[in-house]
């Protein structure tokens, strides 16, 4: 079975099967970061997951904005004094996204 036949999309979505998750999982994932839109991923006919796209969704970006308007809330301050403070101390993108958890490249 080819990908096109096992790939079905309705409207905004495209409906994978496990099959073709397990078989071409980085083929699927590009696919659906390439689209832009979330897939549904079936298995004997179930839906069982839902993938949303990230890729070029500038997700650390808004995490970086999220801790950042956090730690004012936190603190009292408004969140461009936050995000001057961090840059005042020197602390790189690299340092804070450490900070948050997440692999910086």
């Amino acid at each position: 079975m080819t990908a096109e036949k096992s790939q079905v999309s309705r409207g905004d979505v495209h409906i994978y099967k496990m099959r073709d998750l397990n078989q071409r999982t980085a083929e699927v994932i590009q696919e659906i970061n390439d689209s832009g839109r979330p897939a549904i991923i079936t298995r004997h006919g179930q839906f069982v997951a839902l993938i949303s796209p990230l890729l070029n969704k500038g997700l650390e970006g808004e995490l970086i904005a999220r801790f950042l308007d956090q730690e004012a809330a936190e603190s009292g301050r408004d969140a461009a004094s936050a995000d001057t403070e961090i840059e005042g101390q020197g602390e790189t993108t690299e340092d804070l996204a450490r900070r948050l958890g997440l692999d910086w490249p």
